[in-house]
């Protein structure tokens, strides 16, 4: 399970979304897209969220 939340990532929202990898990058993209006027590739966010879950594995 992963998870990504708007505010880590820079932006002044309350989104979060967990769940299946591809689930999460899809929703977040989705919402990406439809709320900040952000389009993403998502390759970017899957590689953006693995290295998240890199991160947070070492920590």
């Amino acid at each position: 399970m992963v998870d990504i939340r708007c505010d880590e990532c820079g932006f002044d929202c309350d989104y979060s979304i967990n769940g299946e990898m591809e689930q999460v990058v899809f929703s977040y993209w989705n919402h990406m897209a439809k709320e900040h006027g952000i389009e993403y590739s998502p390759g970017t966010l899957g590689s953006y969220i693995k290295k998240r879950i890199l991160t947070q594995i070492n920590s």
